[in-house]
């Protein structure tokens, strides 16, 4: 039966470890330090976040970013002026996708699903990258958190997704290569398929994944 496939955006359909090409080129620093300052970002990116969220002081996912970068900088005592952090911040706009994410979406949709991006970005972030990463002929439509002004694991990330899309919300299906996300989408009601690429463990707390696989061409191989 068709679904709605709500694909989660940044390390999912897109990898967020190909900024470290940006950050080696830009800081001219060690390969060891490039791993320390991309994980300590990401880290923040997210934390950020759910920070804004719980205090009720939204912005968008670029200045989330942005501030996260800073922070991450800052924590390894490295210095770049403003200009050298708009490059690499502007890595969020050209991330690698995953090598099966393309065959995915084109599989899922041929077989009747509406195939669409739930993302933390805000809404010129994800366009800009859907159209870079070549994945923008291949969905139906992106659905930004910014549209509720808050940022997963709230509910209403994923109800308002559902609004948009005109689908029972037990009818959407979030895709994730992040625990935290279909741990949260579950709780709201969506059925879920989590990405476990790195084998971990699920959270201990929210809604287990209906579906778990290791790649997202697993998802098209369950779902098309």
């Amino acid at each position: 039966m068709a679904e709605t496939l709500c694909f989660d955006m940044y390390g999912t359909l897109c990898d967020t470890s190909s900024v470290t090409s940006t950050l080696a080129a830009e800081l001219d620093a060690p390969e060891t330090l490039v791993a320390e300052i991309d994980a300590t970002w990401r880290a923040k990116q997210l934390q950020y976040s759910y920070q804004s969220a719980l205090m009720e002081e939204y912005q968008p996912f670029w200045d989330v970013t942005g501030d996260a970068l800073a922070y991450a900088l800052d924590q390894w005592g490295v210095d770049a002026d403003g200009a050298t952090r708009e490059r690499i911040l502007g890595a969020y706009e050209h991330l690698d996708p995953y090598p099966d994410a393309i065959e995915t979406l084109t599989r899922l949709s041929e077989a009747g699903h509406t195939v669409t991006v739930l993302s933390n970005g805000n809404p010129e972030m994800l366009e800009t990258l859907a159209d870079n990463a070549g994945l923008a002929p291949h969905l139906h439509d992106v659905i930004s958190a910014d549209e509720v002004s808050t940022f997963k694991p709230n509910p209403a990330v994923y109800e308002n997704a559902a609004a948009r899309t005109d689908t029972p919300i037990d009818r959407c299906r979030l895709v994730s290569g992040n625990a935290w996300d279909v741990a949260g989408a579950g709780s709201a009601g969506m059925r879920t398929a989590w990405v476990n690429r790195a084998n971990d463990p699920f959270e201990e707390i929210g809604v287990a994944p209906s579906l778990e696989v290791t790649g997202l061409a697993d998802v098209a191989g369950e779902l098309a």
